[in-house]
């Protein structure tokens, strides 16, 4: 028979084991129930306003290559910066100009499975590829409304598990796919608020099935489509609910198929799951300017802040 002395003793190593377990949720998570939000602080961070190696002017979009590095677009600065997964500074590459490996506002970013970085030169009317070193492979783009033509707002770049590259174009409200050469395949959207059409599409997302989702910004909205561009559904209205949108602006889903939306005018991020169903929201005294979002392999969130100049990593635990 079990003495009450050894019945305590197992109690408190219950009790004291718990109490880590607790600790380190409370420390890692940053949701809480469905269909409420939580205030948290940041895991890691970095950046700060400049013009230095690992300085920002106003970071803009992030991407996560095959081994867990970062690429950020530094718009103000016109270059590229890369960091290893705890954001130590490895390179960059790019300075203000048209030519090959030069940028005129850098703003999305995508990396393909072989670890090629694709920049949307936006100024320039054009998608610039690179090596993981910032070495110039290819370019393509002018400014038109033609197949395979950008407006002075080609914004946004999502890559699907065949690497093939979807662009949306701002001010052209459509959004275009092509090979990892720049080989124009098809394109879908015009300016509108129907099923299909956008009104400034602002930046899109891949998930682990190729389905496409795209931030229909001045319509506050989230549209999804198949990879041929064949539409799904849809979410949000306009306004401060859950589920709503005020200037929904990144967009990025996790292993899972959630899909995450930055809202720049309500700052803070919505979770999604790939119907559209609100799950959670996150907000932060961090946030400042927020402009986009990017999970990795993890599931860790990682948050570009124009008004900070800087970087905010949020982890994430509990995705599913």
């Amino acid at each position: 028979m079990i003495s009450v002395k050894t019945i305590v003793i197992i109690l408190v190593i219950f009790l004291w084991i718990a109490s880590f377990y607790d600790n380190d949720n409370n420390n890692d998570k940053n949701y809480i129930a469905s269909g409420n939000e939580t205030d948290q602080r940041p895991s890691a961070k970095w950046g700060t306003k400049g013009t230095g190696d690992g300085e920002f002017n106003e970071p803009h979009t992030i991407a996560f290559d095959p081994v867990g590095n970062a690429y950020v677009t530094d718009l103000g600065n016109n270059r590229v910066q890369k960091f290893d997964s705890d954001g130590n500074f490895i390179t960059k590459w790019g300075t203000k100009g048209t030519g090959d490996g030069e940028f005129l506002i850098p703003e999305g970013v995508d990396i393909d499975s072989l670890g090629n970085v694709y920049i949307a030169d936006t100024g320039s009317s054009r998608i610039q590829k690179f090596d993981s070193d910032g070495n110039f492979i290819t370019k393509w783009g002018t400014k038109g409304t033609g197949d395979g033509q950008f407006s002075s707002h080609a914004h946004g770049i999502a890559i699907d598990s065949s690497n093939h590259v979807y662009v949306t174009d701002r001010y052209n409200h459509n959004v275009q796919k092509f090979d990892s050469d720049g080989n124009f395949i098809t394109k879908w959207g015009t300016k509108g608020t129907g099923d299909g059409e956008f009104n400034e599409p602002h930046s899109s997302a891949v998930d682990k099935f190729d389905n496409i989702y795209v931030s229909d910004m001045n319509n506050n909205r989230v549209q999804k489509f198949d990879s041929d561009g064949n539409f799904i559904t849809k979410w949000g209205t306009k306004g401060t609910g859950d589920g709503q949108f005020r200037l929904l602006l990144g967009i990025d889903t996790d292993s899972f198929a959630n899909v995450y939306v930055v809202d720049q005018n309500r700052s803070d991020i919505q979770k999604f799951d790939m119907n559209g169903d609100f799950l959670v929201k996150l907000k932060s005294s961090d946030f400042s300017k927020l402009e986009d979002i990017e999970l990795n392999s993890n599931d860790y969130m990682f948050i570009t802040d124009r008004g900070n100049h800087n970087v905010q990593k949020y982890t994430n635990p509990k995705v599913q």
